[in-house]
């Protein structure tokens, strides 16, 4: 009796479950309606050193089956409206039955700042060495950091890039977001055993606001010459001498060129006739910003 008892309750318990389990299918099946998205009225503004998930916020979603959706919430894009860090996220949510639905909201990084290239070495190759015009080049950028793979270079006038003489090259990198940059920068070829020295500058591409003070000699760092390596950190040293050629008009926004010519004397204290020159080369691109 007992026994009997026991499977008729297992029948009812199966019965039942599979009862809701197919009104639950049922209801799936039958559910076309989408979730909906709430945004907060308040304004979007995040930094862009934020997690994603600071776009997320004052965004919820609900849905007439499954209730609350919040948790299926994701951000499928970012696009860039304004270079002053204007944003358009567009959401998407989800529920159960596999229903989406999409959202847009306007919002802005405060912080934004477009992405710059960087310069690991000047742009002056000898004409005897083969050379990869981007191989000094990167970028780096607010938001995706070090994007120096997007660095895309094109080539201004019929000249090779590899003959004597200026070249004018224009780069030109994307972001996550879809800014893209350009900037044409000068790429100097060079004679071999012109300079028998070699001059390090601290920076060989700098970015500075309109108006701001340019003082060229800052930029020196490091004079090598026969294996000995002298700094010029602190200003020339005794026997030293900077020529420069290159004005930069910090009033007027552009790309302005900077050439150094650091010549060292090794003075023969006996005998003036016996002193040696070493003179070293670089130059420094300065981009005075709008």
């Amino acid at each position: 009796m007992k026994k009997r008892n026991w499977l008729l309750l297992l029948l009812i318990v199966l019965c039942l479950a599979a009862f809701f389990g197919y009104r639950k299918l049922d209801q799936l099946r039958t559910d076309t309606r989408a979730p909906q998205i709430h945004i907060d009225e308040q304004p979007l503004e995040v930094s862009v050193r934020d997690d994603k998930s600071a776009l997320l916020a004052g965004v919820t979603a609900s849905d007439n089956v499954d209730g609350d959706v919040t948790a299926s919430l994701v951000v499928e894009r970012v696009n860039l409206t304004d270079s002053d860090g204007s944003i358009s996220v567009s959401y998407a949510a989800f529920d159960s039955a596999g229903n989406v639905a999409k959202a847009k909201r306007e919002g802005r990084y405060t912080d934004y700042e477009c992405p710059r290239f960087t310069l690991n070495a000047p742009l002056v190759y000898t004409v005897d060495h083969s050379f990869d015009v981007l191989s000094n080049v990167g970028a780096v950028d607010a938001i995706d950091g070090d994007i120096q793979h997007r660095v895309r270079a094109t080539t201004k006038g019929t000249s090779s890039i590899m003959a004597l003489g200026s070249h004018m090259v224009q780069f030109q990198v994307t972001n996550s977001l879809g800014d893209t940059v350009s900037e044409t920068f000068p790429v100097e070829v060079i004679s071999s055993g012109i300079y028998n020295a070699a001059l390090e500058l601290t920076d060989y591409l700098v970015y500075l606001p309109k108006d701001a003070q340019f003082y060229p000699a800052q930029y020196l760092k490091s004079f090598t010459w026969l294996g000995e390596q002298d700094s010029l950190a602190g200003g020339l040293p005794t026997d030293y001498s900077m020529r420069t050629r290159g004005t930069v008009q910090t009033g007027y926004p552009g790309v302005y060129t900077v050439e150094y010519r650091v010549t060292f004397t090794d003075r023969d204290e006996k005998n003036p006739d016996f002193d040696r020159k070493y003179t070293g080369y670089s130059k420094l691109i300065v981009v005075v910003e709008g």
